[in-house]
C-alpha cells in the first residue's frame, strides 16, 4: 500500500511507512508494544500559556518555545507522539494574554517619555534663566534685550538703543533652520549657553531651532498700559520686586518674534495659552527656578489645543477657572492685574 504522507509503496501488512515513518491509513495507529503518547511540553506550553493571562506576560516566551518545539517533535514523530493541540493553545495564549498587557503598558510608556521630555525642557528653562542672570551680573544689573525682533532699537514701548536681543533677528519669520541657528548664535546669550540644544524643547516642531520666549515685562515690550507702572515692565534686575514669583521664559512650543505678550489692563489673553506637556506649560523665574504650570479650566485647556499650530490671540475665558488660568500669567507676567478681576 501507499503510504498517505509521503506516497512511498510500502508491504500490505505494514503498519509504518518504510520511508517516512508515518502510520499507514489501513493500519491501526500504533506499532505493536509500543504506546502512542503524548507531548509532555506540549501539555507545558499549554499552562504556561493560560497563565501568562494571569502573570502579565512572564510565561509567554516559555510558552511559546515549548509549543513551537513540541510541535517540530510530534510533526516528526510520525503520529508516535500527539499534544498538537496543546502545543497550539501553548503558543496561542501568551499571544491573546500580552495584548492586553500591551493596551496597559503603551499607554504608560508614553507618559514616561512626555515625563522625560518635560524634565529636559524645565533644564532647558532653568539653563536659559541663570544665563540671563549671568548676562545681568556682567552689565551693571540691566537685562538682556527680550524682543527677538527689535535689536538695537528704540520706540515708544522699549528702548533697546545698543541692546542686542537674546536671539538676534530682525527678521518677523524665518524660513530655515539655518537662519534660526545664526539668529541664536549671534543673540546676546549665547556667550552664556552655548549649546543649541537648550534653546529648544524636545516635544518642539520639528525644523525649528527655537521653542522658548522670555515674557514680554522682561525688557522686552512696554506698551502704554504698563508704561510708569513701578514694577512692571523691568530693565533692571534690581527691580523686580519678588523674583520667585516673577516669569521669564515660557515654553511656547514654537518659534515667535518678539516676546510672549500677556495683556496687564484687560481680562482676556493676547497670545493664547500654550498646552505643552499635558494641559500646561513649563515655565521659569527671575530667581533661575523652573516650574511646570498646569491649567485649571477646561476651556483654557481646549483654546490651548485648538490653536496648538498658529496663533490666534485676543481671547477670553468662558469658566472662573480659565480666568484665573489667565491672572496667573498676567501676575506672573507683570507682577499684579491692571484691573479688577471678575474672579477675585
Amino acid at each position: 500500500m501507499n503510504c498517505s504522507k509521503c506516497g512511498n509503496e510500502n508491504p500490505d501488512e505494514a503498519r509504518f511507512c518504510n520511508s517516512c515513518g508515518a502510520a499507514l491509513t489501513s493500519a491501526p495507529a500504533e506499532r505493536p508494544g509500543v504506546d502512542v503518547k503524548t507531548s509532555g511540553m506540549a501539555i507545558a506550553a499549554m499552562v504556561l500559556g493560560i497563565l501568562s493571562f494571569f502573570t502579565l506576560g512572564i510565561t509567554a516566551i516559555p510558552a511559546l518555545i515549548f509549543g513551537i518545539i513540541s510541535l517540530v517533535v510530534i510533526e516528526k514523530s510520525g503520529g508516535r507522539i500527539t499534544g498538537r493541540g496543546f502545543a497550539i493553545t501553548g503558543i496561542v495564549s501568551p499571544v491573546l494574554g500580552v495584548l492586553p498587557l500591551m493596551a496597559i503598558l503603551f499607554p504608560a510608556l508614553s507618559r514616561v517619555k512626555e515625563q522625560a521630555k518635560r524634565t529636559v525642557c524645565l533644564n532647558n528653562l532653568k539653563q536659559l534663566s541663570l544665563a540671563w542672570i549671568m548676562y545681568a551680573d556682567d552689565n551693571d544689573d540691566f537685562l538682556v534685550n527680550g524682543a527677538i525682533s527689535y535689536s538695537n532699537m528704540s520706540m515708544s514701548w522699549g528702548d533697546h538703543t545698543n541692546e542686542t536681543a537674546w536671539v538676534d533677528s530682525v527678521r518677523t519669520e524665518w524660513q530655515n533652520l539655518e537662519e534660526q541657528i545664526e539668529a541664536i548664535r549671534a543673540g546676546a546669550l549665547w556667550p552664556y549657553t552655548k549649546n543649541l540644544i537648550i534653546y529648544r524643547c524636545p516635544s518642539g516642531r520639528e525644523g525649528e531651532a527655537l521653542t522658548y520666549a522670555i515674557m514680554m515685562s522682561m525688557n522686552a515690550i512696554n506698551h502704554a498700559p504698563t508704561q510708569g507702572v513701578s514694577g512692571a515692565y523691568i530693565k533692571k534686575r534690581s527691580e523686580i520686586p519678588n523674583p520667585a514669583n516673577r516669569l521669564v521664559f515660557i515654553d511656547e512650543g514654537w518659534m515667535t518674534p518678539e516676546a510672549f505678550a500677556v495683556y496687564y489692563d484687560e481680562e482676556q489673553w493676547w497670545d493664547d495659552p500654550p498646552v505643552r506637556h499635558g494641559d500646561g506649560t513649563n515655565i521659569s523665574f527671575a530667581d533661575g527656578h523652573s516650574e511646570y504650570w498646569k491649567w485649571k479650566g477646561t476651556d483654557t485647556i481646549k483654546r490651548a489645543k485648538l490653536v496648538e499650530q498658529s496663533h490666534r490671540g485676543d481671547w477670553m475665558p468662558e469658566t472662573e477657572l480659565g480666568y484665573k488660568d489667565l491672572y496667573r500669567m498676567q501676575k506672573g507676567c507683570w507682577g499684579r492685574l491692571g484691573y479688577t478681576p471678575t474672579y477675585p
